[in-house]
């Protein structure tokens, strides 16, 4: 697969998961709480945002630099965590009841909840940092996707309602900077040669 082709491949995955949690939010919203459709977007779209995240990074690489690559290092292991705490969420937690649920977190699996809320939320925050260092990619999306991110990452402890609101932020600053990438991949691909 050459460059081009993971540049799409990664604005593609981010369009869906912005898309995905950003619908999901909204939707909440509307019904003043989960439905089951908002489960499977916010359950199944957390991945995408992985593949969005490695095409920003391989396009920027260069401008992003040393910190760029530490930040990229731990948002990249931080969105993998927290997209298996998404996945457990929307799937596993909301069909136990509620003293199950209590208890659980009063076992290790809550350390594991907050590790993960800690490491994510670095991560966003570094990986914004350096977006907005670089200069490379529109500010106001990068703002949208580290705030709303950021919202999510906190997610077990914040109002519900602030928390959709922050499906919607990042969502709508995913599906920007997807857009930048693959406007970046077509404004790069090399003139067709004219026929002979």
């Amino acid at each position: 697969m050459d460059t081009r082709a993971l540049l799409r491949l990664g604005s593609v995955a981010g369009f869906l998961c912005g898309a995905a949690i950003a619908a999901a939010g909204a939707t909440e919203l509307i019904a003043d709480g989960k439905t089951p459709l908002t489960q499977v977007l916010n359950g199944a779209s957390v991945p995408f945002g992985i593949g969005l995240l490695v095409a920003l990074y391989t396009l920027l690489h260069q401008r992003l630099g040393r910190f760029g690559a530490l930040a990229f290092a731990v948002q990249f292991l931080g969105f993998g965590y927290f997209a298996g705490v998404a996945f457990t969420k929307n799937f596993v937690l909301v069909y136990l009841d509620k003293p199950v649920v209590d208890e659980l977190l009063t076992s290790p699996a809550k350390s594991a909840f907050l590790v993960t809320a800690f490491l994510a939320l670095t991560g966003t925050l570094l990986f914004g940092s350096a977006l907005l260092r670089s200069r490379a990619v529109p500010a106001a999306a990068t703002i949208l996707y580290t705030t709303g991110l950021s919202v999510l990452c906190l997610t077990f402890l914040l109002p519900a309602t602030l928390v959709r609101a922050g499906h919607i932020t990042a969502g709508v600053g995913m599906v920007w900077l997807a857009w930048s990438v693959w406007s970046s991949v077509t404004a790069r691909q090399p003139a067709t040669a004219p026929a002979v």
